[in-house]
């Protein structure tokens, strides 16, 4: 391993996937396909893997020491597929997870200039975050539920933040050093449900936010060597190949080192956290194009990737 070139810079795409059922393995995109981390370390070196390869969670709770282990079994086998071909598989051929298992999930609410000017809401003064619950997030490919008693199922696409390493209180000038990477988060909303069965008082952020499944997340992680401008990048989302938003990131009101000095005040981030930085314009919240069952539904962020998911009545 120590006769192993390492690059200056470490660029990935790491996601959770299986072959089958129950049997969840950390990814890595090699050439377009899907390699098995784990199983490919233990045929090129003829040992046990470490046990930073049996998740993504843990491999960014491992660190420089765990990133440079998987930069060089990268370099050691992209030029000589055949000798991992057992364990390397086409993007088709997989069952995608949520790539991360966040202890957090925060989502930025009206960050984006253009969705509040369409919402006719003023300018925040400072960044409004909410909790969703990890029982929201599915994989790429995988159904959002809609439940019987909602009608107005809307879709957000979002640019989220992986958190790689611990931290609070983190200044903004420091914020991109905890940093992990970035994936596509669909925000997936119940917009009828926000205000209860008591009216228009208090938001119902449970009930609006949390159900099972109202998470998509995937279908990799990007790490941040990847984007060299994370507040550069064009941001789109499909309903059955209809464009509903066209956004970009540079349109947000607070930028994401902003958003993780304001999440960090008071809070300890944790490797794997997510911090989802809010949508740009377009929800069915101003155009009544709610979700419906059999809607095939897909998030584009440039140099990210593409998230699609299926609409099913529960």
């Amino acid at each position: 391993m120590n006769k192993w070139i390492i690059r200056g810079n470490v660029r990935m795409k790491l996601l959770m996937f299986s072959k089958g059922k129950g049997d969840e393995r950390l990814g890595l995109i090699v050439k377009d396909k899907v390699l098995d981390v784990k199983q490919a370390y233990k045929i090129i070196t003829h040992s046990a893997s470490p046990s930073w390869f049996n998740s993504l969670n843990e491999l960014i709770r491992g660190g420089e020491s765990a990133m440079i282990l998987v930069e060089q079994l990268k370099n050691k086998i992209e030029n000589n597929l055949d000798e991992v071909s057992q364990v390397i598989y086409d993007l088709n051929e997989i069952e995608y997870y949520p790539p991360v298992n966040p202890e957090k999930i925060l989502c930025a609410s009206i960050n984006y200039k253009s969705h509040a000017e369409e919402l006719h809401q003023e300018l925040p003064v400072e960044p409004y975050l909410f909790v969703k619950l990890p029982n929201v997030l599915i994989g790429h490919k995988k159904s959002i539920i809609v439940p019987s008693f909602s009608r107005q199922v809307d879709y957000e696409g979002e640019l989220a933040v992986i958190i790689g390493k611990e931290g609070k209180n983190i200044p903004r000038n420091k914020a991109y050093e905890y940093v992990f990477g970035y994936t596509i988060f669909n925000d997936v909303s119940l917009r009828d449900l926000r205000w209860g069965k008591s009216g228009k008082t208090e938001f119902n952020w449970l009930k609006a936010k949390s159900l099972d499944t109202l998470g998509p997340l995937g279908p990799w992680v990007v790490t941040k060597d990847e984007i060299k401008n994370p507040q550069k990048l064009r941001i789109r989302t499909y309903v059955n190949n209809e464009l509903r938003q066209d956004g970009n990131t540079e349109d947000m009101i607070f930028d994401i080192a902003t958003l993780i000095e304001y999440a960090s005040e008071g809070i300890t981030l944790k490797p794997g956290d997510l911090i989802s930085t809010g949508t740009p314009p377009g929800t069915a919240l101003r155009t009544g194009k709610f979700l419906k069952s059999g809607d095939i539904v897909k998030v584009v962020i440039e140099n990210v990737g593409e998230l699609e998911n299926y609409v099913k009545t529960e």
